[in-house]
């Protein structure tokens, strides 16, 4: 659809877009605001270019999209404790979320959607790519569909299937973020569909990935995971992807509810620094 209050610049045949033209600063603009969340349902994640927010004015435009939400393993800002620092310093070489996943899916009502606002970024890497799990599901087969609808995943914090080790060994290597409570990390644990219903579209998509589901409910994780596994891989397609580019000023915004992601960690001896908050906790159905 065309936009009037700002301009879109798609970044690929399937999900994310540029934005460009907007200001976040505008409180009183509602057709703005409806157009945003229009183009988020259009684009899945788009990156809005050209602001200077502060937290404060961070927090004041995510709340158009919804409740802001708490993290459970960072510790947020004084003034606004759902806001987390997300930082990796020149001198370290883990990074934050490096790794296929949707946002907090082990909780009760993981957030609808995430916001990434860009301070400090690289001249080159530390991109973003973000996966389309809407497109992903209506590509598999109708047998597919069919054995997978109506499954029902347990999510967990723990991280056991992660590249990095468990929560607590990865987060251990990240030295300069506020990490907290990785060591109850498996405590945190949910039952969501891994497919799910847009509750705005109505249209299904893959609510699973390799990193955060555990099992399949009733079964074994070795049981579960070539299926999860299977999965996993089909999302992570590159037709069904996109690769979001940052610099100072840009707040890129994406749908947890039809989307996953992964922070590219191939910036070693640059720092990079991001204010995170999600918003609209929501219990997938």
């Amino acid at each position: 659809m065309s936009y009037t209050t700002f301009e879109a610049r798609p970044l690929s045949g399937y999900i994310g877009a540029y934005i460009t033209g907007a200001n976040l600063k505008d409180e009183h603009n509602a057709r703005m605001w409806d157009e945003l969340n229009q183009a988020i349902l259009e684009y899945k994640v788009i990156a809005i270019r050209g602001q200077r927010l502060s937290p404060g004015e961070h927090m004041a435009a995510v709340k158009h999209f919804g409740a802001p939400c708490f993290y459970p393993f960072a510790k947020g800002l004084a003034d606004f404790p759902q806001m987390t620092p997300i930082i990796k310093e020149s001198h370290e070489r883990e990074a934050f979320g490096n790794d296929w996943h949707s946002d907090t899916p082990y909780l009760a009502e993981p957030p609808a959607y995430t916001t990434l606002y860009a301070i400090d970024t690289p001249l080159r890497g530390g991109d973003t790519l973000y996966c389309n799990t809407q497109a992903a599901y209506e590509e598999l087969s109708p047998g597919a569909k069919k054995l997978i609808n109506g499954v029902i995943g347990v999510f967990s914090a723990g991280l056991k299937h992660g590249r990095g080790g468990d929560r607590a060994a990865h987060f251990s290597k990240i030295t300069t973020m506020p990490v907290t409570n990785s060591e109850h990390a498996d405590r945190y644990e949910s039952k969501h569909p891994i497919v799910r219903t847009h509750p705005q579209t109505g249209k299904k998509a893959l609510y699973v990935s390799a990193l955060h589901t555990l099992r399949l409910d009733e079964m074994t994780e070795r049981e579960s995971r070539p299926l999860i596994n299977m999965l996993n891989d089909h999302q992570i397609t590159p037709e069904f992807c996109c690769r979001v580019q940052w610099e100072p000023g840009q707040l890129t915004i994406w749908d947890n509810r039809c989307t996953m992601h992964h922070a590219v960690n191939d910036y070693h001896g640059n720092r990079r620094e991001m204010l995170r908050l999600t918003a609209r906790p929501e219990k997938p159905t």
